[in-house]
């Protein structure tokens, strides 16, 4: 295709910006300019390109609100790898730190159990290909994914199926509990792993602080849910779970300041 052909593109292009006013606009009505504007930028020289820059403001700025999109979908395509590796990475230290004690099958995973709002994000949301790149880099997070299977098809499917939805607050309160306290549990385990090797301070004030949060979350947790008119057996499920997980907490805890 020609210069004058590549030009005509551009002048058609910079005639409907100059017809529209906002982002908003620019998106939903230059789709079928697209094709005609990726063409340009792939066969016209440089300075062809600046010359189209410097003639038609709209080709021009079609061009910039391109080029901010495009880094902002990279960088929260960047954002979202990122998740997933932390996620995945946190998993199977935990998972190893649990295999080191003995513990595997059943009681692993009730031991994970914080991790699982992470893990169901992680599943339901990345490709396979994404999957099977984790698994291969981290096999502690591969092993409780196939654990979480197992019992997945084992488990009665209907056992919970009469008890209401928890309200959207309730949600939020528990997945933060669930998230937070799997965090603590394994940095408590990392320094107590650490810290005959090295002086862990800094580490142990982090998770003092942590700990000192999620201690009080926890205990005011009974008087959301009965604000929140949650029933007796929802409660019963949530604190049947976050209760040992506040006690392998604070044994993990007591060893770390029990040490000299």
């Amino acid at each position: 295709m020609s210069v004058t052909e590549r030009r005509r593109m551009v002048e058609s292009i910079d005639r409907r910006m100059q017809q529209l006013n906002n982002e908003i606009e620019i998106l939903v009505h230059m789709a079928d300019y697209m094709p005609d504007f990726h063409h340009v930028m792939t066969n016209a020289s440089r300075q062809e390109m600046d010359a189209f820059y410097m003639e038609y403001d709209g080709f021009f700025r079609f061009a910039k609100i391109l080029e901010t999109l495009a880094i902002s979908i990279s960088e929260n395509k960047a954002k979202a790898q990122s998740k997933e590796n932390e996620i995945a990475k946190a998993i199977d230290l935990r998972v190893h730190q649990l295999k080191a004690q003995g513990i595997d099958g059943t009681k692993l995973l009730a031991q994970m159990v914080g991790h699982l709002p992470d893990f169901h994000w992680l599943w339901n949301t990345v490709s396979d290909e994404t999957l099977a790149f984790l698994f291969r880099e981290y096999t502690g997070f591969y092993h409780y994914a196939m654990l979480m299977e197992e019992a997945h098809e084992s488990k009665n499917k209907s056992s919970y199926a009469h008890l209401p939805e928890l309200p959207d607050s309730i949600k939020k309160i528990v997945s933060d509990l669930f998230k937070e306290g799997a965090t603590i549990e394994q940095g408590c385990q990392s320094i107590i792993d650490e810290q005959h090797k090295r002086d862990m301070w800094l580490e142990i004030e982090i998770i003092e602080t942590k700990l000192e949060c999620w201690m009080r979350s926890f205990s005011e947790l009974p008087k959301h849910l009965e604000h929140a008119n949650v029933p007796a057996e929802s409660c019963s499920i949530m604190l049947g779970i976050l209760t040992p997980m506040c006690e392998r907490i604070n044994q993990l805890w007591n060893q770390i300041i029990r040490r000299p």
